[in-house]
């Protein structure tokens, strides 16, 4: 085995050891890089401890619960017309230069639809964007048209056996599915504007016009069966105080979950269980550790059977 590895290596040309050689340097470093951002991911994960929605700190944190949609919102797959909080569609289309295939990609479309996340203490609204998202579901198919994407199997069929030329992939988180989340937390407080207290106040006194005898009453200080000018001010003094009054007793705070400021810390959202999503890691991890292990041997033994740059 050895000679033959020499006998091949000793009979490559100058230029394409070197490009063997680059190629060999190029993958340990890539696969370096791979192991130390899944061992990174990995302590993450396993290291943080799951905190409620409710009494989370302000930072980086880790959440569970279920994923749901915005109130009043709803969000669609573009392919399949799924319902979905979060979802990622790809088109690629074959491509052949004589015996050569490849596959082009000519659309990438990928949800920026704010959700939200809720546990038994309150809910958190999600920003997916430059988050590693792990899918409920992921289907690949393929049609002989751009038309074929609305048409995703629901079970194992001819389409999905790479018949055609064009290949589409959907990738989905559904409402009600369990979310794990890693990522950075923040309250935001929202203070309404006096434009908006003034709406308010407007659309209450136009309610008390209705029923005059009901609500207007009252401020008839003079009893003269009219509301003149100082009485109009007593009015909208009350209406502004039962709308702050209102305002108040509403819950204003409102709880985001993002990508972390420093981008070194990983922002994660995966309709897979901790314990699954930690086995993952793990293995990434070990099998990219393993891999640069083998191509440094590799770069190791070609380097000792023919120098890169000899004297």
């Amino acid at each position: 085995m050895y000679s033959w590895l020499e006998s091949e290596v000793l009979a490559l040309s100058e230029p394409d050891y070197l490009v063997l050689f680059t190629m060999l340097v190029a993958l340990f470093g890539y696969l370096v890089y791979f192991c130390y951002r899944a061992f990174k991911r990995f302590r993450f994960v396993d290291g943080t401890a799951t905190s409620k929605i409710r009494s989370a700190a302000q930072g980086q944190v880790e959440l569970k619960g279920l994923g749901e949609w915005l109130p009043g919102d709803s969000i669609n797959s573009p392919f399949s017309e799924s319902r979905c909080v979060w979802y990622h569609c790809t088109i690629d289309k074959k491509q052949r230069s004589g015996k050569r295939t490849t596959w082009i990609s000519i659309s990438d479309e990928c949800s920026s639809h704010l959700f939200r996340l809720v546990d038994d203490t309150g809910d958190c609204i999600i920003d997916p964007d430059d988050a590693h998202v792990i899918p409920e579901t992921d289907i690949t198919w393929y049609g002989r048209d751009a038309d074929a994407r609305t048409r995703a199997p629901t079970r194992a069929s001819w389409v999905q056996l790479g018949i055609g030329n064009y290949r589409f992939r959907e990738c989905l988180i559904r409402p009600a599915t369990s979310l794990y989340a890693l990522g950075w937390f923040r309250t935001l407080h929202s203070n309404p504007s006096e434009e908006f207290i003034a709406r308010q106040v407007d659309d209450l006194v136009r309610q008390w016009k209705l029923q005059p005898h009901r609500y207007l009453g009252e401020f008839d200080f003079d009893a003269n069966g009219k509301i003149q000018k100082q009485e109009w001010k007593a009015i909208r003094a009350a209406a502004r105080k039962q709308v702050l009054a209102k305002l108040n007793s509403e819950n204003r705070e409102h709880h985001v979950l993002s990508r972390p400021q420093d981008k070194r810390h990983p922002y994660i959202l995966s309709a897979t269980e901790e314990e699954g999503l930690v086995a993952r890691k793990k293995l990434y991890a070990y099998a990219s550790a393993s891999g640069a292990f083998l191509t440094l041997v590799a770069l190791a033994v070609i380097s000792a059977i023919r120098l890169v740059f000899p004297a």
